[in-house]
Order: C-alpha cells, then sequence, then structure tokens
C-alpha cells in the first residue's frame, strides 16, 4: 500500500467513515510497531484539539487572504492564518495530516524512509489548501491534482488542473510541470490553469516566473501571463479580472456579453445553463459580485437583461426571456 493511503486510512477513521476493510488494514498496520501505534495516537490528538478551536469559516478565510493577497510583506501573517484555517475544519486537517504530518511525524518512522525524496499525491473534487514540505502553500481548484517531489538540489510539481502558489522563496528552484508547460520559480506567487486538452495559461500574482514551451521561453512579471498552445508561447498582459475568481469568489465584468458570463457563473456555482433564446447571449452586462450567492447573482442578471432563470431538476437553469433586443 503506498505510504499516504495510511494517512487516509487514519482520516477515514476520526471521520466514522471507514469501511470494514479498510479498518482491517488500519489495525494490520497499528499491529505491525510501537511506532505506528504512537503516530496515530499523535494524530489522534491533532485531530482532538482542532475540535476544541473556534469555528474558522471558508468566507472569513476567503476574506483575510484577500486582504493579504498582494502584500508580499504579510508572508508571515499568512502562514499563521492557515495554520488557524487547518485547525479548525476537519476537511483541511485532511491535508495537515497527510502532507505537513508526513513531513515531521512520519520522518521517524522507518516505513517511511524507504523514498529518498519527500513525495505526495493528492487529487480532490473541492477546492483545498495544501502546505507542502518546503512550506510552498498550493491552493487547488476542484477537479484537479498534484504530485509534489522534494529533494537535495530541486522542488518539482507536476499539476492538472488549475492551481495557485505561493512559493517559499529558498536556492533550490521550483518547478510546475503541466502540459507542454515548464514552470521555473524561486519564490513568488502565481496561477496555472492546465486542464486536460487545453492550452496552458500561467498568470503572475506577485514577483518572477519563467516559462518554457517546447523551443520557446518567456519571463513574466507580476500582472502578466502567458500561453502555451500547439500553436506556440506567447505573452501578454493580463486583462481578465476574473482568471482568480474560482478562489476569491468575486466577479467582474465590464460590458461583457452574456454568454461569458453565464460560462463563468456556471464554473463558479457548479451549475448548467440551458439557453432557449440563442440570441440573447449576445447581450452584454456590466457590474460586480463579491462572494454573492447564486440566487443574487441571477437575479441580478435578470433584472438587468430582462431575462428569466428557471431552476430545473439536475442542478441547471433554463435562460428564457426578451433580454436586450428592443
Amino acid at each position: 500500500m503506498p505510504n499516504m493511503d495510511y494517512n487516509i486510512l487514519i482520516h477515514k477513521y476520526l471521520t466514522g467513515e471507514i469501511s470494514s476493510d479498510d479498518r482491517k488494514l488500519l489495525d494490520a498496520w497499528l499491529a505491525a510497531s510501537d511506532e505506528n501505534r504512537q503516530t496515530f495516537e499523535e494524530i489522534k490528538q491533532i485531530w482532538e484539539n482542532a475540535e476544541e478551536e473556534d469555528d474558522f469559516t471558508d468566507r472569513d478565510f476567503q476574506g483575510e487572504m484577500e486582504k493579504l493577497e498582494s502584500a508580499v510583506q504579510e508572508s508571515a501573517n499568512k502562514d499563521k492564518l492557515i495554520r488557524q484555517y487547518q485547525r479548525t475544519s476537519k476537511v483541511r486537517n485532511l491535508a495537515l495530516i497527510a502532507i505537513v504530518v508526513c513531513g515531521s511525524v512520519f520522518a521517524a518512522i522507518p516505513y517511511f524512509q524507504k523514498a529518498p525524496t519527500k513525495s505526495v499525491s493528492f487529487s480532490n473534487s473541492t477546492n483545498n489548501l495544501l502546505l507542502l514540505s518546503d512550506s510552498t502553500q498550493v491552493l487547488l481548484n476542484r477537479n484537479s491534482s498534484i504530485a509534489f517531489t522534494d529533494s537535495e538540489d530541486a522542488r518539482a510539481a507536476t499539476l492538472s488542473g488549475e492551481a495557485m502558489f505561493e512559493v517559499e522563496r529558498e536556492p533550490r528552484p521550483f518547478t510546475v510541470s503541466a502540459g507542454n508547460a515548464l514552470v521555473t520559480v524561486l519564490g513568488t506567487s502565481f496561477v496555472v490553469k492546465a486542464y486536460r486538452d487545453s492550452a496552458v495559461r500561467v498568470t503572475v500574482i506577485s514577483g518572477k516566473v519563467h516559462v518554457r514551451s517546447n523551443d520557446r521561453e518567456v519571463d513574466l512579471a507580476q500582472g502578466e501571463q502567458s500561453l502555451a498552445s500547439a500553436a506556440g508561447l506567447t505573452k501578454s498582459i493580463n486583462e481578465d479580472p476574473n482568471f482568480n475568481s474560482w478562489y476569491t469568489r468575486r466577479l467582474e465584468f465590464k460590458n461583457t456579453e452574456l454568454e461569458k458570463v453565464l460560462q463563468l457563473v456556471e464554473e463558479l456555482y457548479q451549475i448548467s445553463f440551458r439557453i432557449n433564446e440563442k440570441r440573447i447571449l449576445s447581450c452584454r452586462f456590466t457590474g460586480k459580485f463579491n462572494d454573492a450567492k447564486l440566487e443574487d447573482v441571477l437575479k441580478t442578471l435578470a433584472f438587468s437583461l430582462d431575462i428569466d432563470f428557471t431552476s430545473q431538476q439536475g442542478n441547471y437553469y433554463e435562460v428564457s426571456g426578451k433580454g436586450c433586443v428592443p
């Protein structure tokens, strides 16, 4: 069984979701050595202590992170905030146990010393905040996966999907392999979007980033982005205010066609739209939403563009109405 599976088994046990077969595997691992039992007790204690903390919600976390997002000098406050966020949520305690504890508590266990490098693999169906062994912070978008290796000479991640990286600065380079692009940094924050069969987009939030794709290379600074596709590698100014809406939960539109508006609303709220009148997709909307409820977003669009949203089974909405046509 891979190393990380024991962390997942422990998490299932602590949440009461462990199956009888998984319980047998966990019991066998506990019986294998006193060190394993000690490790289990330490993780259990971390879990129980987390339950005693005051509740710290997703909204609290996102609000505080937004305040710190552009302030590089506030990195220490970010670290403190992330530790609080991880302690007070059982879901995020899985990331804490599977990654942070794996690099500390488990380091003394022979079973976990077989690999010469620190490695971790993680996939998800919802947004997850990960803290890697080098203290790099990764906010992983839903339906994304990452594999990370921490060696003496380099730090290397392989990404499928989308993630925001806050890389801890040190002499060793940090690379992200995503699709046909290789991103190299020493310490900075950036977003990589690399879903299967699509171009790889890298957007820099702070610092500098080097991107290589096939035989082309570009250097990016804050506010710039690159796009690696079959056609080549391009560099441009990032003019999309919604490139990070999946974690800021902010949407901003300036005379934007309804087709694009609905696409972004679908991605953020995980719903689908069925358009009865295709002509209304060319209607344009201007407005901002800051962590708004879906119903408020739909009400605003309906009022502004003279359209209707009708909820249907299967988590989708029918869109109809006169729209902007005179």
